[in-house]
This record gives structure tokens, sequence and C-alpha cells, in this order.
């Protein structure tokens, strides 16, 4: 069967036939985005909509912020956070790497 085919599968039906490589970095990819969309459930602060997880490297999670004065709120609040992650999805995160990105608007 052709996988390109208009035979009405859904993209997951489509995504699991792929090979073992493809499906990990999709599960990753879908693990780092419910992360990222979750965080609100760990703290209502509006703050927290302002940082976003990029990777989780090893026992690293790699986050960035729209600014510096966010990376402070998040300095204080890191092993919440971790504590939070580690019990929520199951990561092994000892350690929080921060970076501001700020966002750029498309011109």
């Amino acid at each position: 069967m052709n996988p390109f085919s208009p035979d009405g599968k859904t993209i997951d039906q489509w995504l699991s036939h792929q090979p073992t490589g493809v499906r990990d970095v999709l599960d990753r990819a879908r693990l780092i985005a419910d992360i990222t969309r979750e965080l609100h459930l760990w703290s209502p602060e509006p703050w927290i909509r302002q940082i976003r997880v990029a990777n989780i490297r090893n026992d690293t999670l790699i986050v960035y912020a729209t600014s510096a004065t966010v990376l402070v709120q998040l300095r204080y609040r890191r092993q919440s956070l971790l504590s939070w992650l580690n019990q929520r999805f199951q990561l092994g995160c000892t350690e929080v790497e921060a970076k501001v990105r700020p966002v750029t608007l498309a011109r």
C-alpha cells in the first residue's frame, strides 16, 4: 500500500507504519510539545506562558524564555518545576539550562 495515497488514514496511523527512528523523533517532539502545553498546570503565574521547553538532553531540561526577567522567576522555582516534571512525565531531569530567546515577529 502506498502511504501517500488518499486512503483515509489519519496521520497517526500513517506515522505508526514509519521506521522506528522517525517514530522516535516524532514521539520526542510530541513529549516536548505536551510538556510546554501543560506548564500552566504547574503554575498559574503569567510568566510561565513566556517559557517553552526546547529539549531534554540526558538529565537536563533545556528551556527558552522570552526575557531575562522570566529567567529570574524560573531560577527561584527551578526545583519545584523539576519535581513536577519528573513526577508528571516520568523524566529524570536534575538540571535546568535556561536561555533567553525573544520572540521575533515575521515581517
